[in-house]
């Protein structure tokens, strides 16, 4: 059986007109108008913002996984992500088409203004050539023949040379350092991305090509095989410390210094957390 307690009429009375119960009253409507004044968390609600970058074709993965892992850390951005290749990504960005580039070559033309631009990662040229093809290593000096046309055939195999369009930064990069003032083959076969060149030498016995190591870690190099060249595999350590000879800065670019979230975007990309995407990318 529960017990219960209950005031008599008269001792509810008594309670009522006592002084000390008055007291205790007051001291009971001050608390809760206390507690009810005390000041209370502020939810900021962030306005949406959406911040428009242009990447190199060669830059592709890493711009893609930077926007993932920033959007998710900061949810109110939406990052929207364009490709082409490296002349036209810097077209796009000098004409107001987007807030900021990943390029991997910055043009140099006496009649344009600067761009601003910072040192974002090295990033590997990798030398690619169909399973069938003969040779298993390669170096500078053998490349620049295969690719001026001087060499054809090699072990019984017709070679097929395969470059990438004019205004691709991994096309400049890979005639600076292996062509020199010399011209690609006429007979060499153009293409006009990474991807595409990685599937016209995986289907082509004989073919041989080249693409920026970020694009190692895709599906579409399956089907082709990665010498070394002058010795040394494209591994992040090799490109890292020069004894791998195919590699060429990547730079994080916009018109003039970034400011607001455009701002944000690029610390946060220059910082430990952006480094540590690319770090994870160029890992081949």
């Amino acid at each position: 059986m529960i017990a219960r307690t209950r005031l008599v009429p008269g001792v509810l009375s008594f309670l009522l007109t006592t002084p000390s119960f008055h007291l205790l009253l007051l001291a009971s409507c001050i608390l809760f108008l206390l507690g009810a004044c005390a000041p209370q968390p502020i939810t900021v609600t962030r306005e949406p913002v959406t911040l428009r970058l242009v990447a190199a074709d060669s830059c592709e993965p890493l711009a893609e996984e930077l926007a993932v892992a920033y959007e998710e850390a900061h949810p109110w951005i939406t990052i929207q992500v364009e490709v082409f290749n490296s002349s036209v990504a810097e077209w796009m960005l000098r004409t107001g088409g987007a807030d900021l580039a990943l390029l991997s070559w910055l043009q140099e033309a006496a009649d344009e203004r600067p761009l601003w631009s910072q040192y974002f990662a090295r990033d590997g040229i990798a030398i690619i050539v169909h399973p069938a093809t003969p040779f298993t290593e390669t170096g500078l000096a053998h490349l620049q023949e295969i690719f001026r046309g001087r060499v054809q055939e090699w072990g019984g195999m017709v070679l097929t040379v395969v470059s990438r369009e004019e205004g691709s930064g991994t096309r400049a990069a890979f005639e600076s350092a292996v062509l020199g003032d010399y011209d690609v083959a006429l007979t060499a076969v153009v293409m006009p991305s990474s991807e595409a060149v990685s599937r016209y030498v995986a289907s082509t016995p004989g073919a041989i090509g080249y693409v920026s190591t970020l694009r190692l870690k895709e599906s579409v190099v399956d089907g082709v095989r990665v010498p070394p060249v002058e010795g040394a595999l494209p591994t992040s350590a090799a490109i890292s410390d020069g004894s791998y000879p195919l590699s060429r800065p990547l730079y994080l670019a916009a018109t003039a210094e970034p400011a607001g979230e455009a701002r944000e975007f690029a610390q946060w990309a220059l910082g430990p957390e952006g480094q540590a995407v690319a770090a994870r990318l160029g890992n081949w």
